[in-house]
């Protein structure tokens, strides 16, 4: 994704100049993220990142056609080929269906990654963040490109603010993704309780620089109250010494031995109070900023007041689980043989004078439009086909309006059209017909 932001200001810049100086920054940044991926696969152990060392040594492996020779060059390669990839993909408009054909693709490649044995616990904890990452991006790239199909293709669109329902489809997707996080965290150390050590290991930079940040605002703060005049008779009262005796250390034939079951109990409860401590944290966050938004909005506090519509619905989400949990209890048993009954088809009975005379004006309108070369598709509702039909045949854009609205409000509506509308959509076609054949003359 990072590699292909470029090429999107390449599409949008048409001139040289430009051109040049976006494949300059995305060769920038392919050339950072190669060397970055070849410190962390080989030099990481021995030198760390800021140390210029390792570049040294990187380049000593490449002159002397080292061992690492071979895996450098594969990583060069893999990096060229995944960065041209995303360029590819950035100068097309990608569909909700090619989105999920790439999510299936990553999905088997992780899986057959998951099969091989790991050859430390780092590389389960970069392996975890990894498919973290890639089920995240996912989910965003197929909410942002279903969005924008409906906003392109459908025949209303979304109503209100893109920006808004950007933000909706972001927070939306951020906490499903941050409940994927802690389901696959207890899921981990469930599995190898190794995993959370190696996870703190893996995010110590961050409490490095976190340290950095409270000890510079320590200094600060330092600095601004040491300027403060204090009252000359104002005096603290000296600290009261006690001398204590030091401790005696107990023999060592009675201390008590631990068992290790327990040992490893108490690890396991103190790491499951953790994870509930974080879910809950998280948990009455997203309480609070919800009821601080909600005050906002009753004060009337809110800049845009347009009117959208969410992406995600929770009553789908849960019809969606029951039918397919469902599906596979009904896999499971054992299907009972249904009796065959003869198919009756009962719908030209049951079908009104009314219903056949639209059905067969329609069916002769799809024959006139086939007849000029514009078919109607197998998935294609009737607005939409009158949509396809009105950039070409604009002259017939009254008439096919009122043939598709009468034959859609029979087809799928609960009342019968009277006699009046027939008799309209009648007339409508007889026009249609009447200027068809004085254009052909």
């Amino acid at each position: 994704m990072v590699l292909s932001l470029p090429d999107q200001a390449l599409n949008s810049r048409r001139n040289i100049f430009r051109y040049l100086q976006s494949g300059g920054l995305a060769l920038f940044i392919q050339c950072i993220s190669v060397l970055c991926i070849i410190w962390a696969s080989l030099y990481s152990q021995t030198t760390p990142l800021w140390n210029p060392v390792w570049v040294g040594d990187l380049l000593t492996d490449i002159v002397q056609l080292d061992n690492t020779f071979l895996p450098i060059v594969g990583i060069i390669l893999v990096c060229c080929i995944f960065c041209y990839r995303g360029i590819h993909i950035a100068r097309y408009m990608l569909e909700p269906g090619q989105i999920m054909r790439g999510v299936l693709t990553g999905g088997v490649i992780l899986v057959c990654v998951n099969l091989l044995p790991p050859a430390s616990t780092n590389e389960e904890v970069y392996l975890l963040l990894l498919i973290l990452l890639f089920f995240s991006f996912a989910l965003l790239a197929r909410a942002l490109a279903y969005a924008i199909f409906m906003r392109q293709e459908h025949l209303i669109g979304l109503q209100g603010s893109k920006s808004t329902q950007d933000r909706l489809i972001m927070s939306t997707v951020g906490l499903i993704c941050l409940a994927f996080a802690v389901v696959a965290l207890i899921l981990g150390v469930t599995i190898n309780p190794t995993l959370l050590a190696a996870l703190q290991q893996f995010l110590s930079p961050v409490g490095k620089v976190y340290d950095g940040i409270a000890y510079a605002i320590a200094w600060i703060m330092t600095m601004l109250v040491a300027w403060i005049p204090l009252d000359p008779h104002f005096k603290l009262p000296l600290p009261k010494l006690r001398r204590t005796r030091p401790p005696v250390v107990p023999p060592a034939h009675q201390q008590t031995q631990v068992p290790a079951q327990i040992q490893s109990l108490a690890s396991m409860i103190s790491i499951v109070l953790l994870i509930v401590l974080i879910v809950v944290f998280i948990w009455v966050s997203v309480i609070i900023i919800r009821r601080i938004l909600n005050m906002k909005r009753k004060a009337g506090k809110t800049v845009n007041a347009d009117l959208h519509e969410s992406l995600w619905s929770w009553q789908l989400f849960w019809t969606q689980i029951k039918a397919m949990l469902l599906a596979l209890w009904r896999r499971w048993r054992r299907p009972e043989e249904a009796v065959a009954t003869p198919l009756v088809d009962n719908t030209d009975a049951e079908e009104t004078a009314v219903r056949r005379d639209v059905r067969a004006i329609y069916r002769a309108f799809l024959q006139w439009s086939a007849g000029r070369g514009y078919a109607r598709q197998r998935d294609e509702t009737p607005f939409e086909f009158k949509q396809r039909l009105g950039l070409p045949l604009v002259s017939y854009e009254p008439e096919m309006q009122v043939v598709t609205e009468v034959y859609t409000a029979t087809r799928y509506g609960q009342a019968l059209p009277d006699d009046a509308e027939v008799e309209r959509m009648q007339q409508n076609w007889i026009s249609l017909q009447r200027k068809s054949n004085e254009e052909r003359e």
